[in-house]
This record gives structure tokens, sequence and C-alpha cells, in this order.
């Protein structure tokens, strides 16, 4: 991208405060796991430093759940614009006593908009320590409620939430907020 994602303005405001309002929604509190706190400047919201630095968002995971006061917590990558708390809401309800409950779209499983369990932790944890850190490999180790395209269709007829900006040219697919994206630094 060439810049901090989180830090993408769309509609003047940074990416990663549009996340948070939408995740504030359905949830609270909003934990950012901002990989170490102030990194980001300050943006309103509680931050938790990563468990592990440099292990991607599995350690920003592991560290939010040990921060959340509650058993569940909700999920987003920082990446994703069109993240919904509708879906959100509906995994939640969804949630029984599985680790997580994650969404499948068309791309497969979506590891980074879904509900994790804090009984999920020693895994998580197991593999953050062993070194795995793609979250679709630390999903296998995990009791997974998958919610195929029909559960949660309903929730987003669009599936947009499943769409992450990767770089400059991905940033297109904003729609109404394209053209209006530029980084910059929080104040």
């Amino acid at each position: 991208m060439g810049s901090e994602k989180a830090l993408i303005e769309i509609g003047g405001r940074p990416l990663v405060l549009h996340l948070a309002d939408t995740v504030a929604r359905v949830a609270d509190p909003v934990l950012l796991a901002t990989g170490s706190v102030g990194r980001l400047g300050p943006l309103g919201y509680p931050e938790v430093a990563d468990e592990v630095a440099g292990a991607g968002p599995l350690g920003g995971i592991v560290a939010g759940l040990e921060a959340s006061p509650h058993e569940e917590m909700a999920v987003v990558a920082v990446d994703m614009p069109f993240a919904s708390g509708e879906v959100l809401a509906l995994l939640a309800a969804l949630h029984q006593d599985e680790d997580a409950v994650v969404p499948l779209s068309g791309h497969g499983v979506e590891p980074l908009h879904a509900v994790y369990s804090r009984r999920a932790l020693p895994a998580l944890r197991s593999a953050l320590n062993g070194g795995t850190h793609s979250m679709r490999m630390v999903l296998k180790g995990l009791r997974v409620r998958e919610v195929p395209e029909a559960g949660w269709r309903a929730a987003d007829p669009t599936g947009r939430f499943a769409l992450n900006v990767n770089s400059a040219d991905d940033l297109v697919t904003l729609g109404p907020w394209r053209g209006r994206s530029r980084s910059r630094r929080a104040r």
C-alpha cells in the first residue's frame, strides 16, 4: 500500500475509526489492537498491544481476548472497509460453545471478520508461541462454526463485508468513498 492502511482517510476520517464505529454499534468496549499502544496516534478508543510483536492479526486477537471483559469478542481486520455490524451480531447470536464463529465467503473462511471465544485462548496462544501466525491455519486447531453465505446473506445482502484493501488499486472498491482516500498520520 505504501502507507499505513489504518490511517487511509475515507471521507475525511481514518479507516480504523470507520471500523471502530461500525463495531461499536454491536460491541462494547471496542478495543483496537494497534501493534503497540499509541503507534497510530490518538484514536479515542482503548488500545491493546499485540501479545507478540510482528505476529500479525493473531497477536492482536490474543491481546484483545485477554483484555476483553466478555467471553466472546468480535474481530475485524483494519483493511475491511465494509465490515458489517449486522454480520458480527449474527455470528455472536449463532455462537454456542465453539471457539470461533466464522463466515464463509467466495474466498473461503473469513477469520478476520468473526467472533472468537475466550475458550480459544489456550489454542491461540499455543499457535502464537509455536510460530503459526496464519489465521486460516490457526482455525484448524479450533472448534469452529462456519457460517455459509446462506446463513449471513440476510445480514449483508451485498457480501461486501469480506472485501479487503491491500493496494492503492483496491481503493476503487470503496464505491462512494472512492477518490476521497489518502493516507495521513493521526493527530
